[in-house]
């Protein structure tokens, strides 16, 4: 069955929480300025308002006008259509893009659960025959394996004085950890992050129907003494949806930084290993709280990181990348390290990482079938967003 966002019409919703206060808010102390707000009125309903415009059209509108110029169709299917539309509306039509183009599959091996996410590769014959390809196979760890890492769990939650804040400020979408390492801002990035949104919009359903096949139980059903610090979440344990998030967003960031071209972000790595680091302590303080294992993040991060390969190659054509995870080669007394599947100086996943129970996640590039274009829509809203980082020109208008 298809894959479409859970909450894929209100992704965006989230926006004006980025610096806890409206866009506008900043400009109150300015009586002039301050008539901007009123913008905030435009399209909202309202019954008193609704009555005024009734009687305010019966007094202008006149006798009725018998030739007016014939109206230019509308561009179809058009890109171009999408800067005039509602954030809520754009959102909608990215998830249609992004939604088909994986599907989840699952089966039982050695025991273990095993899940494959596919990617809708093309189209064949008239009647539209989808060919899928692996994007990413799962397969779950061993209970054992999980009870061995409780001890990484009661180890971490010795610091939960001291992460608690962020832990409980990480609940959601974590923006604002990500914008003090790149300049985000809703005035400034707008595009940028409608196009994070997006990806976290349609990662969603992903984590979901993942964790659903695995069912992974949670640390608190291993010990009365785990005792989070935050209320656990129903959903399975594996992938760690933060993680997951939290990679795809720091991916996704990398590359709109590097393909900016700015010499600043294309000198070295700092950057990009910077946002690395961002994504692996927001994995890790799930840790921290008591509601998930080391496993979960390296899952997780794996499971990120390829989003934001399929995301960028559906916006932009080119490679991509397909990997497998495999639980139960995780050794279990080793902790999370984002390192061994992600390099961040060349902007690819690992081959494969190794433990001492043996490889436990592998990667592999693909090119995109001769003939097969990027998503004209996505890659509006890449563009859109790419320019966002780009230096201006003093000739540019």
């Amino acid at each position: 069955m298809g894959i479409g966002p859970e909450s894929a019409l209100s992704a965006l919703s989230a926006l004006s929480a980025l610096s806890g206060s409206s866009a506008l808010s900043a400009l109150s102390g300015s009586s002039a300025l301050s008539a901007l707000s009123a913008l905030s009125a435009l399209g909202t309903e309202s019954p008193a308002q609704a009555g005024a415009l009734i009687t305010n059209r019966d007094g202008i509108v006149g006798t009725r006008i018998e030739h007016i110029a014939d109206v230019t169709p509308g561009l179809t299917d058009s890109p171009q259509n999408l800067a005039r539309l509602a954030p809520n509306v754009r959102a909608a039509i990215y998830q249609s893009e992004l939604g088909p183009s994986v599907d989840v599959s699952f089966k039982t091996q050695d025991d273990q659960p095993v899940a494959t996410l596919w990617r809708r590769s093309e189209e064949r014959s008239k009647r539209r025959a989808i060919v899928f390809d692996e994007l990413v196979e799962m397969t779950g760890p061993t209970v054992q394996q999980l009870e061995t890492q409780l001890k990484h769990v009661a180890g971490y939650a010795q610091i939960r004085p001291d992460r608690g804040a962020e832990i409980l400020s990480q609940m959601g979408v974590p923006t604002s950890f990500f914008a003090t390492i790149g300049f985000i801002d809703q005035a400034r990035t707008p595009y940028t992050i409608e196009f994070l949104y997006t990806a976290l919009g349609f990662s969603s359903a992903v984590i979901q129907r993942m964790k659903y096949a695995l069912a992974v139980k949670r640390p608190i059903e291993f010990s009365p003494q785990v005792q989070p610090m935050i209320p656990t979440p129903t959903h399975g344990s594996l992938p760690s949806g933060h993680a997951t998030e939290a990679f795809l967003m720091a991916r996704l960031i990398w590359k709109l930084l590097i393909h900016s071209k700015v010499p600043q972000y294309n000198d070295h790595a700092y950057w990009g290993d910077m946002l690395m680091r961002q994504a692996a302590r927001i994995a890790t303080n799930r840790t921290v709280a008591g509601v998930h294992f080391p496993i979960d993040s390296a899952a997780g991060g794996l499971l990120g990181v390829t989003l934001a390969d399929h995301v960028f190659a559906m916006a932009c054509g080119g490679q991509w990348a397909s990997t497998a995870f495999n639980g139960p080669n995780f050794d279990p007394r080793d902790d999370f390290d984002w390192h061994k599947i992600y390099c961040a100086a060349d902007d690819k996943l690992k081959n494969e990482a190794v433990s001492d129970c043996g490889v436990w996640a592998k990667s592999k590039t693909h090119k995109e079938p001769s003939g097969s274009t990027p998503s004209p829509i996505l890659q509006w809203l890449w563009s859109k967003a790419l320019a966002e980082w780009q230096d201006l020109r003093p000739d540019q208008v």
